[in-house]
């Protein structure tokens, strides 16, 4: 009785860890990538919703990559989109 009780503890601590350690930490603290691309995705979706302000009014502020780039802090170079370094 007391040896299960041990073995139920201990597996779920391990489990526990595994879980700290993996998937939480992944999606807290993101790396770099992932990050940059969670913003390219966040990008996207604000360029869709200012074409679609655009189309449905006729209005618009400027241009929408402009814009969306600007509020995710990005800048596209060489065919791609990089996030800018913070001073």
């Amino acid at each position: 009785m007391q040896m299960s009780r041990v073995i139920s503890l201990v597996l779920l601590a391990a489990v526990a860890y595994w879980y700290w350690s993996g998937p939480f930490q992944a999606r807290h603290n993101p790396n770099n990538e992932q990050a940059l691309e969670h913003d390219i995705q966040q990008m996207r979706q604000c360029v869709r919703g200012q074409y679609f302000k655009v189309g449905a009014t006729g209005q618009g502020d400027a241009d929408p990559e402009a814009l969306c780039a600007a509020r995710f802090n990005l800048y596209f170079y060489e065919g791609e989109w990089r996030r800018k370094s913070s001073p």
